[in-house]
């Protein structure tokens, strides 16, 4: 700050410096995997270009190189009917390259508004800056990249190893006889499944960092008001973070919503079908999305149980001032009584301490998390469409009605 700079003022160095972490979490794997391979510039400049990308490498191939199967017409029918391929490679993957844009960008935002909340002292904001940086310099590390490529390949390596079978479930994966893999199938296995782990996993490592920046703010001494009308304490605009997350969530409830109707379509369905795909895109959701925001639960009860203290005991004076002023036998009662101004008061003083006593011990609403789940489970919706026949799914409607 400059000698001529009024004290309380926000230093425009400052804050220009810091306009640079917005995109904090916009960065990671894959997106830095030109500068891995040492490419001089980026491939994809815009998020349509990139999701132009995940399907000119993912789906589209797999389109294409069926049609070179020797059983073109049995190969092209097999691939029309695997909702799973679709769901994973033509919408899930798309949505997590479109997370980029919807999602990093507004944790970034939400990062850096935590220097304008005025939840943190001076001290705070030292360490708190300290912080990002540190961040910064994980989130856009080469190692990370490198580590989820070979991860990504070892997992679906793994999977091949152990059970090649997987990979030659539906026709268009398997070569001429039913012996190894077609073209579309080596493809699926070097190329497309990767890729779609490859994005899985950087979306791990950005909320892995998430959650890791979330428990450094939880740990400094914040500023949190018991009274905030957010009841969570000057720590309500966190719940964007939900609310951005929609999209992921989005992405998981695809791919299940495609197992969900693969399995369905086949007959191959048990009695855990339904729990464990939509059961578990639901906890998967709120244990990836909203399990980070955990870290703030033991300040928030800290700060519910001084707040209800203090807060009571105000209200407890004033309302014994109030009966004594009000309730006295000698008291009279004029005409005047709604201009009386210690009616104002105690309206307000109990609605803030109604406000501190309904404090919620997470900073989430419940809209958000409607909302959350209302995207996961959104793709359930068509793929039961798709693989039940249409009386069963209006006879379930019904029910949910009746």
């Amino acid at each position: 700050m400059s000698d001529t700079q009024p004290a309380g003022t926000p230093d425009p160095d400052r804050w220009s410096a810091l306009a640079d972490y917005h995109g904090l979490f916009a960065g990671g794997p894959p997106r830095r995997l030109t500068a891995l391979a040492a490419l001089p510039v980026p491939i994809c400049r815009t998020g349509g270009s990139r999701l132009l990308l995940v399907l000119m490498l993912g789906w589209v191939p797999l389109a294409l190189l069926t049609m070179l199967a020797p059983g073109v017409r049995t190969a092209a029918e097999s691939f029309a009917h695997d909702f799973g391929a679709h769901a994973r490679l033509a919408i899930a993957a798309p949505l997590l390259v479109l997370g980029y844009s919807v999602c990093a960008s507004r944790l970034g935002l939400i990062a850096v508004h935590f220097l304008h909340s005025g939840l943190l002292d001076e001290e705070a904001e030292t360490r708190f800056v300290s912080a990002l940086a540190a961040i910064r310099a994980r989130i856009d590390s080469l190692w990370a990249e490198g580590a989820t490529v070979l991860i990504a390949y070892a997992a679906v390596g793994a999977l091949y190893l152990g059970d090649a079978s997987l990979f030659m479930q539906s026709a268009w994966q398997r070569g001429a006889g039913g012996a190894g893999l077609s073209l579309a199938g080596w493809w699926n296995l070097l190329v497309a499944m990767p890729l779609l782990v490859v994005l899985f996993l950087g979306w791990i490592w950005r909320i892995a960092l998430w959650t890791h920046f979330l428990r450094i703010v939880a740990g400094l001494d914040l500023r949190l008001n018991a009274a905030h009308p957010d009841q969570a304490a000057g720590l309500g605009f966190l719940t964007q973070s939900v609310r951005a997350f929609a999209v992921l969530a989005m992405a998981l409830g695809a791919v299940s919503a495609g197992r969900f109707a693969q399995v369905y379509a086949a007959g191959e369905t048990t009695q855990y079908t339904n729990g464990l795909l939509i059961g578990g895109t639901v906890a998967l959701s709120l244990l990836l999305f909203i399990g980070p925001l955990t870290v703030f639960s033991a300040p928030l009860m800290r700060c519910w149980r001084n707040g209800t203290m203090a807060y009571g005991a105000l209200a407890c004076e004033l309302g014994r001032q109030f009966e004594n002023r009000w309730f006295a036998p000698a008291r009279k009662t004029g005409a005047d009584i709604l201009g009386e101004p210690d009616f104002s008061a105690a309206a307000d003083l109990y609605g803030t301490v109604s406000n501190v006593y309904a404090m919620r011990f997470l900073p989430v609403d419940l809209r958000s998390v409607l909302m959350l789940l209302g995207a996961a489970l959104l793709p359930f919706v068509p793929a039961m469409f798709l693989s039940l026949p249409l009386g069963v799914v209006l006879g379930e409607l019904k029910g949910l009605l009746f």
